[in-house]
């Protein structure tokens, strides 16, 4: 009787045991099921962007060159469809992104728009060959800018960073929902914040093609609104490739290097200087060149000691005579040289940009002038004097203007996120340095130059042009060869405009010979372009 009970108990527990386990693991599967019905978002970032940067004209400096990219979400049905695109490893990648359940991004040229294959166009930020490159500057492994205007305007062009995302539903389980479309989702991507600069992008254009057509390996062109001293174009060369930084590091051409800011010996562009300082205080030479003069002992020579006779300030400059303006310096004296040069900004750091600073060059002071030899160098631009070609691009600037100097400037305006100007750069004041009636005769004297010297290779008869060449000792040497920098400084005026343009080279031949036709191939493609 007892072993009966015992037995129809355990029975029982038993059955009670497996209708307990059947609940549990029915419970398991529901629990599962609402599980794997559970939707949640996956994405992918599939690039970044920051604030842009504009031309004078609105013209995108940055982000304008497109490319496609292709996601492909992780289903077997979509590995025959995008294979006949890819290389090899391209298949290996693309085989173990869909074992991981990883999606791949394709760079292939076939486009697609299905509902697990989307193909989306994205923006470099930089050009295959990006212009105003010195300017701009470039980025570092962190989207920061690390040089140029990206560096300096990091903070409002990071403020106004964005991406690109791809995004797709899956499950808890992270399995693909079928029915639920890839998309891809912008965030603040290429927003139309940024900055606007003074820089024509048609202007820079020209700067950088002259350059190139001429071979001219280092050197650089600015081109400057003459009234304004806003900086219409600034090409170097050599350039660096911002998406290759590697490949320009250890370049013994140095293409880093952004030769429209940095100062060299100017030479006998400096002469018009020398020049009006003396027209300013009524002194007036003629002078018998015999190839050479002597300062104190020391010897300066013409152009290859050549004699000019008898000229006066119109002949001199014309031929370019060192021993006219060595002569005419030292009538002058080195603290007039110095006052004028101080009012054309040599010598002083200008901040054309905020937080983006104009190297200050060197200008002797007074008391570096301490004999009549460093005199006689300052007065034909030789000795300690060193400027860049911006800096020389305001210098002339106030000859073509009608005798004022205004600081260059880089910047029009802050851009908002509706693409609206809130804040406009304002012009640095205007400062009255020459006398118009000094002007007059400075600006006849380079027309003359032009015309009738031996700065004629910058001769174009569709505008009356005026400007001044030089071949400046560096003080570099290539082996026993000595460098010489190559310079045409000028200005002309068409279509109630006037254009200040300063041609640099180094290591050239003259100013004649390299740098005076490209005065006239910039001039005459300015015309045609207006």
């Amino acid at each position: 009787m007892h072993n009966r009970v015992a037995i129809s108990f355990f029975s029982l527990m038993i059955v009670f045991g497996i209708l307990i386990l059947n609940i549990f693991f029915i419970g398991i599967d529901l629990d599962i099921s609402e599980t794997a019905q559970t939707v949640n978002k996956k994405s992918v970032t599939l690039d970044t962007s920051r604030g842009m940067i504009y031309d004078a004209n609105m013209r995108k400096l940055v982000n304008s060159q497109n490319y496609n990219i292709t996601v492909c979400l992780p289903l077997s049905e979509n590995t025959e469809k995008v294979f006949p695109y890819l290389s090899d490893d391209e298949k290996t990648e693309l085989y173990n992104n869909m074992t991981k359940g990883k999606a791949s991004i394709l760079s292939i040229y076939k486009k697609f728009d299905e509902d697990t294959i989307k193909t989306v166009t994205l923006s470099k930020r930089y050009y295959d060959n990006q212009p105003c490159v010195h300017i701009i500057g470039h980025l570092d492994s962190e989207n920061t800018g690390a040089m140029g205007l990206e560096k300096a305007y990091n903070s409002y062009l990071s403020q106004n960073s964005g991406t690109m995302k791809a995004r797709w539903s899956v499950n808890a389980l992270g399995h693909i929902i079928h029915g639920e479309n890839l998309e891809f989702a912008s965030e603040n991507y290429l927003s139309p914040a940024g900055i606007q600069l003074t820089i024509d992008s048609n202007f820079q254009k020209i700067a950088e093609s002259v350059l190139i057509e001429n071979e001219v390996a280092k050197g650089a062109v600015v081109i400057m609104n003459s009234d304004t001293c806003e900086i219409l174009a600034s090409a170097s060369v050599p350039t660096f490739n911002p998406n290759d930084l590697a490949k320009s590091l250890n370049d013994e051409n140095k293409p880093f290097i952004n030769r429209a800011i940095s100062a060299y010996s100017v030479g006998s562009i400096f002469k018009p200087i020398t020049a009006s300082v003396a027209i300013e205080n009524n002194i007036d030479l003629t002078y018998n060149c015999v190839g050479s003069i002597n300062i104190g002992g020391r010897v300066f020579s013409c152009n290859n000691g050549t004699a000019h006779g008898l000229v006066d300030m119109k002949s001199a400059m014309e031929k370019s005579c060192n021993s006219y303006f060595i002569a005419l310096g030292q009538q002058i004296g080195g603290e007039k040289l110095v006052s004028l040069c101080k009012d054309l900004g040599f010598g002083q750091s200008v901040e054309f940009a905020d937080n983006y600073y104009l190297p200050s060059g060197v200008l002797p002071n007074v008391n570096d002038i301490t004999s009549p030899q460093d005199l006689a160098n300052l007065s034909f631009g030789q000795g300690k004097l060193l400027v860049s070609p911006i800096q020389m691009a305001c210098a002339y600037s106030v000859f073509a203007n009608g005798g004022y100097y205004r600081e260059p400037t880089l910047m029009k305006a802050i851009i908002n996120k509706n693409g609206n100007a809130i804040q406009r750069v304002k012009l640095p004041e205007k400062c009255k340095v020459l006398n118009e009636s000094t002007i007059e005769i400075i600006d006849s004297l380079l027309q003359s130059v032009v015309e009738n010297g031996n700065g004629n290779k910058a001769y174009s008869s569709l505008v009356v042009g005026h400007g001044k060449t030089a071949t400046a000792q560096s003080g570099w040497f290539d082996n026993e060869r000595e460098i010489n920098h190559t310079w045409f400084c000028g200005y002309f005026t068409y279509n109630n405009s006037t254009y200040t343009i300063v041609i640099f080279k180094e290591d050239g031949k003259s100013g004649a010979v390299d740098c005076a036709p490209i005065f006239k191939q910039i001039v005459e493609r300015i015309v045609e372009a207006n």
